[in-house]
């Protein structure tokens, strides 16, 4: 015990010097924190709870099977003609559709594709295809 005391005993008393500040330092200056961190849950905002049951079911939805299959080699093939949007009125949004990634009908494989739509209230979906080329 001396001898680990003998070479650790100077870091182990920096370490509690340490814990011992950052202790002082968060009991002094709590009161501190708390007036200039925003309060996120006040009777004037709505929480997360409350604006999922006032825009439930006015988010828009994207139509369209998780796996397409592409022929290979078929020039005509174009993804987007598998892909509906609408929002929740019934409104048709598919020229709203934004498609990342990309297919390759000259390569066989298989291609993943996220498809995003943003309704007019700034609500959006998102939904990942697969495209199979075979």
């Amino acid at each position: 015990m001396d001898n680990f005391l003998g070479e650790h005993g100077e870091m182990i008393l920096y370490g509690l010097v340490g814990i011992m500040m950052v202790f002082l330092i968060s009991t002094v200056c709590f009161g501190t924190w708390q007036k200039i961190t925003p309060a996120y849950h006040t009777k004037k905002e709505k929480s997360n709870q409350e604006f999922r049951k006032d825009n439930q079911g006015k988010y828009p939805t994207i139509e369209t099977d998780e796996v397409i299959y592409a022929d290979y080699q078929n020039a005509k093939f174009n993804f987007r003609d598998y892909i509906r949007a609408k929002d929740w009125n019934g409104r048709d949004l598919t020229d709203r559709v934004h498609v990342y990634g990309s297919v390759d009908v000259f390569q066989k494989g298989i291609y993943k594709l996220r498809c995003v739509v943003v309704s007019d209230s700034q609500l959006a979906c998102t939904k990942y295809v697969n495209v199979i080329v075979e």
